[in-house]
């Protein structure tokens, strides 16, 4: 078969490929503009504060809309793989009863929050910049507080002491004698 000059050059993509990741920017643009007009990037401060102190943060996406709009919750849920989805009576009798998406795992903000707000929120828009300090502010608070998950057990708070914490920071040892119990 002879090539004609002016046409494309052959792909290694294929074009279901090509399309499937077209559809898939697609419905994050879309879903991207949803959030640029809903969703709120939010820090929450913690009742218990730290052992040193510190306050606790927890950082927060979320997502609230009339009840009557919750398939878009359900279909922006399932396109980050992420999130949990509550239904909420009306709090006054003006009120429509509303459905709420949030994420507020550490990890699942490294893994779906950020990124998809990285890519798909507008750029010049006040979300984006909402978006931009509350990461800016996620990352201090992750280099000042790492996670200690998946590091195996928390040690002993008493110093020289490598056992492992019952409770209250201290060991079995330690805590009975602490407790008395």
């Amino acid at each position: 078969m002879e090539e004609v000059g002016g046409s494309n050059p052959p792909s290694s993509t294929s074009p279901i490929l090509l399309s499937l990741a077209e559809a898939h920017a697609s419905a994050g643009h879309f879903f991207g503009g949803l959030v640029a007009g809903e969703g709120c990037f939010g820090i929450v401060a913690m009742k218990a504060a730290r052992r040193d102190g510190s306050q606790r943060l927890r950082f927060v996406f979320s997502m609230t809309m009339a009840q009557w709009d919750r398939p878009l919750l359900d279909a922006l849920r399932s396109f980050l793989g992420a999130g949990s989805i509550r239904d909420e009576p009306a709090r006054k009798t003006t009120w429509q009863p509303s459905s709420q998406l949030v994420i507020n795992g550490r990890f699942s903000h490294r893994r779906v929050t950020i990124p998809f707000a990285e890519t798909f929120l507008p750029t010049m828009s006040d979300k984006r910049r909402q978006f931009e300090r509350w990461r800016e502010q996620f990352e201090a608070y992750e280099r000042a507080h790492p996670t200690q998950w998946g590091l195996g057990p928390s040690t002993c708070s008493v110093p020289d002491c490598p056992d492992p914490v019952r409770g209250r920071g201290l060991c079995r040892r330690h805590y009975y004698r602490a407790t008395g119990y």
